[in-house]
């Protein structure tokens, strides 16, 4: 069975029109609840979850000119991407996405989708989010800011040589809107350019981005990112 096409995975590819994205939907894919003891749905779950996120990267690096086969995972966890590419990997409930570059254009990349409880989702307009999430005065502001700082420790821990937190990662807004913000992440001199969009209802979309013009470069004006 094939993934069905999914608004937050839309939303990837518009936030990062740089990159190449791919994924979907595979709740199609699941028996419906009462046909499963609830001792197993979990396993069932997460097993639909692996297959899922495995189509969904096979596709991914064929399309970019690849042998479609799944990149293997490393001890570490990440994934061994193509030589010549970097990506990364988002799921959530029954929503798997990918994003995958060239390291001619991207020194590294993250991305992340998360869930959002809330119909009515607060701009974090002007604020410093610098702090930690819980010092975020509103739980949907902290989710968002968890979300960004998530796709923000994918794009860099791979690359940064150090033990990384989220607490060692500062984002700071430099644009934003009423359906989300652009900004730049920071931790130990290297930036990064941050995107997230609250567009799809009660969903968040999250890019880090680590362009090769910007390797060891910290600031962004916001011509760069507009």
């Amino acid at each position: 069975m094939r993934l069905e096409a999914d608004l937050v995975v839309d939303e990837l590819r518009h936030l990062a029109p740089e990159v190449r994205v791919a994924g979907g939907s595979f709740a199609h894919w699941l028996p419906h609840p009462r046909e499963v003891p609830r001792s197993d749905r979990e396993r069932v779950l997460l097993t639909a979850q692996k297959q899922a996120t495995g189509q969904c990267l096979t596709e991914l690096v064929a399309s970019a000119g690849f042998p479609a086969v799944e990149p293997a995972r490393l001890a570490s966890g990440a994934r061994e991407w193509p030589a010549g590419c970097t990506g990364s990997v988002s799921h959530k409930g029954t929503t798997v996405a990918a994003a995958i570059a060239s390291t001619d254009q991207m020194t590294s990349i993250g991305i992340d989708i998360e869930r959002l409880d809330a119909e009515h989702v607060p701009v974090l307009r002007g604020l410093d989010l610098a702090e930690q999430p819980s010092s975020v005065a509103n739980a949907e502001g902290r989710v968002i800011l968890l979300s960004v700082k998530e796709a923000a420790y994918k794009a860099l821990d791979p690359i940064v040589g150090r033990a990384l937190g989220l607490s060692d990662i500062a984002v700071s807004w430099v644009v934003d809107s009423p359906a989300g913000c652009r900004g730049v992440a920071r931790t130990y001199g290297v930036t990064l350019d941050v995107r997230c969009s609250t567009a799809v209802p009660r969903w968040i979309a999250s890019v880090a981005l680590w362009p090769i013009a910007r390797h060891g470069h910290d600031g962004l004006s916001i011509g760069q990112i507009s």
